[in-house]
């Protein structure tokens, strides 16, 4: 592990990273995209263990957008292979480091090998408290916040809850993760400047670093200098 990675403090917070540049990275090297997929998956084993080497008590990934079914179906098809076989070979490692995983977004389209094993893969981790990883599959931060619009909306039609106590702890508590705290630092690799549909309500006072760097070269260091540029910005929330 490289040294920058054991910072001086020790970092309580909420990461999340939108994992971007696999097929760019792939398409440099003359590689199949699935294969810049498979590499980020050793970019993520090496930013679970540069989260809990800093302290971070968040981390969540964006894994895959409702936009990404439109992509060439054999690449669909092998992002769906990687997701269970994630799962299945990382669920004694995870387990072993106290890391506890969770879904943000509606997995129920995914093919069912992929839904059982992400599903064991959840149970299993379940009592962990070292860090929690929220693997964002088949998420949509639109989609987020018109699911928990239309449940209020139901609850407000069945006289369940009232229009009037409706604020944004309302709309919260009907969210994905609705007892995660807002991140405080989105990292984006691959150089773009966007998020992509991602966490959109929670990113309302999030610190923004995009990096150059694609995700499959994505290490410990690149994410202990991440949150050095973190530590190093003033936080105002509007004030």
């Amino acid at each position: 592990m490289p040294a920058l990675v054991t910072l001086w403090y020790k970092v309580k917070m909420h990461v999340a990273i939108i994992m971007d540049g696999n097929r760019r990275w792939a398409v440099a090297r003359g590689l199949p995209a699935a294969e810049g997929h498979r590499r980020g998956v050793g970019a993520l084993r090496s930013t679970v263990r540069a989260a809990l080497a800093s302290g971070v008590s968040v981390l969540t990934v964006y894994g895959f957008s409702t936009e990404n079914w439109a992509r060439e179906p054999s690449e669909v098809r092998a992002l769906m292979q990687l997701c269970a076989i994630f799962a299945r070979t990382e669920l004694a490692s995870l387990r072993r480091q106290g890391v506890a995983v969770g879904v943000v977004g509606d997995i129920a389209e995914f093919p069912r090998p992929a839904r059982a094993a992400i599903a064991r893969l959840v149970r299993a981790t379940a009592h962990n408290r070292r860090l929690k990883l929220n693997l964002a599959l088949n998420y949509s931060g639109r989609a987020e916040i018109v699911r928990a619009v239309r449940a209020i909306a139901g609850e407000i039609e069945s006289g369940r809850l009232r229009a009037r106590d409706v604020d944004e702890s309302a709309l919260r508590r009907r969210f994905y993760a609705p007892h995660e705290p807002d991140p405080d630092l989105l990292i984006r690799t691959g150089g773009d400047f966007r998020v992509s549909n991602f966490l959109l309500f929670q990113l309302a006072y999030t610190e923004l670093l995009t990096l150059s760097v694609m995700w499959p070269d994505f290490n410990e260091g690149d994410f202990a200098r991440a949150l050095a540029q973190y530590a190093d910005r003033c936080r105002r929330f509007g004030s």
